[in-house]
């Protein structure tokens, strides 16, 4: 991540700032590890990413959405809202090892309205400030890395250098729609590696109740984000159409 970092850095690739800002900051405390097994982390993960993408997929099936380069109108509710989203991310990437990434992808995207063009390289920016942060109180302060994770670790090395890169730097001539596609398939992948570990029945139902009611979550922010906008809007044409007269 660290890589793919540097490759939207130096490329001047178009983030959005304040949901790096806020968001970083929010991130930075969550940390529950110790309270899930394994099994349960992938079931949390798995099923309030796959709500996200089903929600991400009806909000992009409507027709000629509008959608912004930034966060329009910024006012600090929302600088407040991206530090919760932050905090909350923060618990899940301590679990799952990501999770602000998708948070704030989904807050800015929904919410916001802004353009997974934009919020794509944005979550990978936070997701490289975090891996660092994470992984220097997971080996240096916390020190409780086991031998076999950081052998882990030295065999991910070669294509996390030269894959996450290169990845950063063809998701930058996508179109929003395509980088969206990528959420989606991503997402059911997961899914799908989810039930082929065989988890417990008792899991798979709570994994698609969870499913069912962050779907639910979504979608009121994706509603609420269109009376956002919509509230937004109004005043602009406004303008315009007294500054045409």
């Amino acid at each position: 991540m660290g890589c793919a970092l540097f490759v939207v850095i130096f490329m001047r690739v178009q983030i959005e700032e304040r949901s790096l800002i806020f968001g970083c900051l929010g991130s930075l405390p969550g940390m529950v590890d110790d309270y899930l097994d394994a099994a349960q982390k992938k079931m949390l993960f798995v099923s309030i990413w796959c709500s996200f993408a089903i929600a991400l997929f009806l909000l992009n099936s409507q027709g000629k959405r509008m959608t912004y380069p930034v966060i329009p109108d910024f006012k600090p509710w929302k600088a407040v809202v991206l530090i919760i989203t932050g905090f909350i991310g923060g618990v899940f990437t301590s679990f799952a090892g990501s999770g602000v990434d998708i948070c704030i992808f989904s807050i800015t995207t929904l919410l916001f309205r802004v353009s997974e063009k934009t919020a794509t390289p944005t979550t990978v920016v936070v997701m490289g400030l975090n891996s660092m942060v994470g992984t220097y109180c997971r080996i240096v302060w916390y020190g409780n890395v086991s031998e076999l994770a950081m052998e882990y670790l030295k065999v991910t090395i070669p294509v996390a250098v030269s894959m996450a890169p290169f990845g950063s730097f063809v998701g930058s001539h996508f179109h929003r729609q395509v980088l969206a596609c990528f959420v989606y398939v991503l997402e059911a992948f997961s899914v799908v590696g989810f039930l082929i570990t065989q988890p417990p029945w008792h899991l798979i139902v709570i994994g698609a109740v969870t499913v069912f009611f962050a779907f639910g979550l979504f979608y009121m922010i994706s509603r609420l984000g269109k009376r956002i906008m919509e509230a937004l809007e109004v005043p602009i044409i406004i303008a315009t159409s007294a500054t045409s007269a």
